[in-house]
This record gives structure tokens, sequence and C-alpha cells, in this order.
């Protein structure tokens, strides 16, 4: 009897501790990426243009941007 109850303490203990870390079991975050997080993910991947990007930013964030579409030689 009482060892079941210390099991079932050590295992009540290991899920409380789990769900208050931010992370659940296998190892991923529980939270969300913001659509910034996303949308910067998408231009390093290739999916988006540098002005599609720009836009896209410009208008999460409620700025306009002016963007060029010159490429810099920075070497």
């Amino acid at each position: 009897m009482m060892f079941g109850l210390i099991i079932l303490l050590i295992i009540a203990y290991f899920i409380y501790k789990e769900s208050h870390s931010g992370e659940w079991f296998g190892g991923h975050p529980a939270h969300t990426r913001n659509p910034l997080d996303i949308l910067d993910e998408r231009y390093a991947r290739g999916e988006i243009s540098r002005e599609e990007y720009f836009e896209r930013k410009a208008g999460l964030s409620g700025r306009k941007q002016t963007v060029s579409l010159e490429k810099t030689n920075q070497e």
C-alpha cells in the first residue's frame, strides 16, 4: 500500500514538473511560433523572395518599408 502511494507521488511529481517547464515529454516547446518567426523561417528556406519577405514583414508589423532589390557586394 505504502509502496504504491510513493510510486504514484513520484509519477505525479514528474508529470507536474514536465508540464510546467515549458516543454512536453517529447522535448518540443509548448508554445507556438509567432507570425514573424514563421516568415523568417520561410525566407531562410528560400520559399519567398526578398521583396515578398519585406512586404509581408511590413504588413505584419504595421509599418510601410521601402525595399531595394539591388544586391550589394559585401566581400
